[in-house]
């Protein structure tokens, strides 16, 4: 009989991103493997279905976003695992801590938690206070229950729930997230395409700095501004596009690009689909991801495998994900990416060997970890 399992998740398709493409996947692959799937998640646009049957997955939504779904998520979740006979349950951090402790309490099911990234003393980086001790208390709440078994993404956050948390090694698993290298691909990009693509947007004759991905404060995005404009002075020619998801801070942010009144050096967007996000990086001359910490982060992955030149921090786990040609700054600095972009220019890189993460072996993972922890 094939075992039922159920992921409770903040966000997941059609929110689109990081976490959320990641899970899409493996929610996918164990369908495929003959699991029988249902997923409870934040119904975070009205117009979503409460519940809709996706290739088979039962997706159910409640209330708005990842913060109200700590709290509305509980009767709904003991709801289902009532009515389903669910095997077991796997999550991730961080909204679902309030609801899980109260539902297990009622059902006792084993649970498989993904740690994506922890944050400790860093929150006090990211927040003012007293909102950073808020989110620092909540993280350590998290870690206070027993899990059945830890899935880590990176040796980084590997090491950081042994030293934070104390989390013993036999509960925890490492499971690099996979990458679609097929996908991403410059290959699959034809020249034509790159020629129309820089000839609409105007980037003919230009030097083009790609940003793309979140605006959080943990991207690194604030000190990319500072050095915009030291860089504009010393490459009139360079033009910086950025491409923002729709997030909390994306409008703060874009405004505050526009405040620089480099109009003619700045592109801004948002929306891009994914095959349009795929030329977006494969006409640009480099991309910069200066990141203040970051867990299995799909942008350093997707730019490696279209093997662009890369700006990036040399933090967390970006070195175990990025290869090919790569600059590494020091994180928190403005002035150490002008110099980056310096070196770009005149084609100073590291060059690292390749590195393949395939979503198979993911699941082969991921797979094994239920084997050897549920039944």
């Amino acid at each position: 009989m094939k075992k039922h399992i159920l992921f409770v998740l903040d966000y997941y398709t059609p929110h689109r991103w990081g976490a959320e493409t990641v899970f899409e996947h493996i929610t996918h692959r164990l369908l495929a493997r003959w699991y029988a799937i249902t997923v409870l998640t934040s119904r975070f646009f009205p117009h979503l279905p409460v519940y809709e049957s996706l290739d088979g997955i039962a997706v159910y939504r409640t209330w708005k976003g990842r913060f109200s779904f700590l709290f509305s998520a509980v009767w709904l979740w003991w709801k289902i695992c009532r009515r389903f006979s669910i095997d077991f349950v796997h999550t991730s951090t961080y909204g679902w801590a309030i609801p899980w402790w109260i539902v297990w309490l009622l059902t006792r099911k084993k649970v498989v938690l993904t740690v994506h990234e922890v944050f400790g003393d860093l929150r006090s980086v990211y927040k003012k206070w007293p909102k950073s001790l808020l989110y620092k208390w909540f993280e350590w709440f998290i870690f206070l229950f027993n899990y059945t078994a830890y899935h880590v993404v990176s040796t980084y956050t590997l090491n950081s729930i042994r030293c934070l948390y104390h989390v013993p090694d036999r509960l925890i698993r490492l499971v690099y997230n996979g990458v679609d290298s097929d996908f991403w691909d410059a290959k699959k990009v034809s020249k034509k395409t790159m020629k129309d693509w820089r000839k609409k947007y105007g980037w003919w004759d230009r030097f083009v700095l790609l940003y793309y991905g979140h605006s959080g404060k943990s991207k690194g995005l604030d000190y990319l501004i500072e050095a915009l404009p030291t860089i504009f002075t010393q490459y009139p020619d360079i033009l910086f596009v950025c491409n923002l998801i729709h997030a909390k801070r994306d409008m703060e942010t874009k405004q505050k690009i526009r405040n620089l009144w480099y109009h003619k050096n700045i592109q801004l967007f948002s929306g891009f689909s994914l095959d349009n996000l795929r030329t977006l990086v494969a006409a640009s001359d480099c991309i910069v991801a200066p990141s203040l910490s970051e867990w299995f982060w799909s942008v350093h992955a997707e730019v490696s495998s279209m093997w662009k030149p890369l700006i990036t921090s040399y933090v967390a786990s970006i070195p175990e994900v990025v290869h090919g040609k790569v600059v590494f700054v020091e994180p928190q600095s403005s002035q150490a990416i002008v110099d980056a972009v310096v070196k770009v220019k005149n084609k100073k890189f590291i060059h690292i060997d390749p590195k393949s993460f395939p979503r198979e072996k993911t699941i082969d993972g991921i797979e094994q970890l239920y084997k050897d922890f549920i039944w």
